[in-house]
């Protein structure tokens, strides 16, 4: 789980290098297609189980229509909004959406512990967001509304891999959500010329496979699987360690240099996620 928060770090670096380039639905159905691509070959290989039955069916829809949202609000918040703040908002903003959701639908209890790993992971994505030197009416203004419903989006998808997890494994749940949502976005970008990503160059493909088969594929269906094991509780906690990643990329690629204020707050995050998953 810890290095496949490292690498949804790096997608927010990676995906707004791409932002710009082409309309939010073609980047979409184009990740979708190709992380379903590369899962088929894994699903065969391992050769997990392809039964689905009505309760497993009624939940992978659903967390098919949650992620192609989420993802379509993702590139479209990239495009409009302020990306490093909307980044640590979403990501902070997931662990505690799913926590609510989870005692709506598992009539779960949060104790002490739980409590105060949300608050201090609340605590760290402010101080990586440098909340003191911020106007509030500028975090929430424009294209970061998509970030903040994208949070919600994650929170409701979370919750339909575990309600499914009793019926089909998370790496066909995540194949079935990536096919689900590359025919439906097939539809809605041929508006906007499905082929139009045939001309970009290396650097957009290299960004495009590590969004499509690295995060989607590998780090999310990690993620999907901790949702199982774990509980989506648990496992949501593990994305406020997103931002701290997200920042080491940054530094590394963009030459962005790290704050005191950036150690804080990421530590301050780890110090959250042990706190929720510790025994």
């Amino acid at each position: 789980m810890v290095i496949s928060m490292i690498i949804w770090g790096g997608s927010w670096v990676s995906a707004k290098a791409i932002a710009d380039t082409l309309p939010p639905e073609t980047l979409t159905f184009w990740r979708f297609i190709i992380t379903f691509i590369s899962l088929a070959p894994i699903l065969l290989f391992l050769k997990e189980p392809v039964r689905l039955n009505r309760h497993g069916l009624v939940y992978t829809i659903l967390g098919s229509v949650f992620m192609g949202l989420y993802l379509y609000v993702f590139f479209k918040g990239l495009t409009y909004g302020f990306a490093g703040a909307a980044g640590v908002l979403v990501t902070t903003m997931i662990p505690i959406i799913t926590f609510a959701l989870s005692v709506l639908f598992f009539r779960r209890s949060i104790s002490a512990r739980d409590f105060l790993g949300l608050t201090l992971g609340v605590i760290g994505g402010g101080i990586l967001l440098q909340v003191w030197t911020l106007d509030a009416n500028k975090i929430f203004m424009h294209g970061n509304l998509y970030f903040l419903l994208g949070a919600v989006l994650w929170a409701l998808l979370t919750i339909c891999s575990q309600k499914s997890g009793s019926s089909i494994s998370p790496l066909f749940f995540n194949l079935f959500t990536s096919g689900f949502c590359a025919v439906l976005f097939f539809f809605l970008c041929l508006a906007h010329g499905t082929l139009s990503i045939a001309g970009q160059d290396n650097l957009f493909w290299f960004n495009m496979i590590y969004l499509s088969v690295i995060s989607s594929g590998l780090a999310t269906t990690v993620y999907f699987f901790a949702s199982n094991r774990l509980g989506s509780h648990r496992a949501s906690s593990f994305v406020f360690l997103v931002p701290s990643s997200a920042v080491v990329f940054s530094w590394f690629f963009l030459g962005e240099q790290p704050r005191v204020s950036t150690i804080v707050g990421g530590l301050t995050a780890i110090i959250a996620v042990y706190l929720i998953n510790v025994k």
